[in-house]
């Protein structure tokens, strides 16, 4: 009996033994797997990290201002970035260089800024944004610049922000087509009861962007009745009245804005009509 007792106390010691053996040999298992992962998801990560540039956007200004970290150190930088990578210049390959300037193949922060970063922020200068904008936007800007607004501007060289530019109505960097309140909200600022500088004009430009909406509707309903695809021709004018009332916007002339859209919401409803009396 007390052999037996032995025998099952020294198996118990033996499997306890055991226990502790396999339990550290899967501790350092576990350490050795842990260092190796570690140590492939670095590489990996830091190949990545130098050759991504070749295969999207060959863009040093991207690779370094999408980085993560600006989420805390410098909030600002990287809005703009997110602002460009949910853009239409982001979809048209427009980057940093195309409005600022700098080296955009390069790694090194000085060299992709240049001598002076203060060359970087002149392009996008509220007197300057139009000629940066229109070096892609020709007719617009070349428009703009017929406005008056576009003369109060160049007068006051820039001193006065109340003036209208490119960035006042389509913002800077994801840029869009203002609302009716948004375009009345940013004409008031100096049309209004108090200045007695035309002060209808912020009532007149909000409902002629709500016109543009009513266009828009049209012609889609029309599209999708196959108007345009029947009428190859009428589609054509379409597109080219639309496309004069764009430039036209852009002197912000309202009173030639307001009898060109009447012109073509008149022209959409006439063949609306058409077509339900068919």
């Amino acid at each position: 009996m007390l052999e037996k007792l032995k025998t099952q106390i020294r198996h118990s010691k033996d499997l306890s033994y055991q226990m502790r053996t396999a339990h550290e040999l899967m501790r350092k298992f576990l350490s050795i797997s842990f260092l190796i992962t570690f140590i492939i998801f670095f590489f990996v990560t830091f190949i990545n990290a130098t050759t991504a540039s070749s295969e999207d956007i060959a863009n040093s200004c991207i690779q370094c201002h999408s980085n993560p970290a600006f989420r805390i150190t410098n909030k600002k930088l990287y809005k703009y970035y997110r602002d460009w990578e949910l853009s239409i210049h982001a979809l048209e390959k427009v980057t940093c260089v195309d409005c600022h300037g700098g080296n955009e193949n390069s790694n090194d922060k000085e060299e992709a800024h240049g001598k002076e970063i203060q060359q970087l922020l002149t392009p996008v200068k509220y007197e300057r944004i139009s000629e940066t904008c229109g070096k892609c936007h020709e007719e617009n800007a070349q428009n703009y610049k017929k406005s008056k607004h576009y003369r109060i501007l160049t007068e006051k060289s820039g001193s006065s922000r109340l003036t209208p530019t490119c960035v006042t109505c389509h913002s800077s960097i994801n840029t869009s087509i203002p609302k009716p309140e948004d375009i009345a909200d940013i004409c008031t600022s100096c049309h209004n009861p108090v200045t007695e500088n035309h002060p209808e004009v912020p009532e007149l430009a909000g409902y002629l962007i709500e016109r543009l909406s009513f266009i828009n509707y049209y012609t889609r309903y029309l599209i999708s009745r196959g108007v345009m695809k029947e009428d190859p021709q009428f589609s054509k004018t379409i597109n080219e009245e639309f496309s004069g009332l764009s430039q036209t916007w852009h002197t912000l002339e309202l009173d030639r804005i307001e009898e060109k859209s009447l012109k073509i919401r008149t022209m959409l409803l006439q063949r609306r009509k058409e077509l339900e009396e068919k």
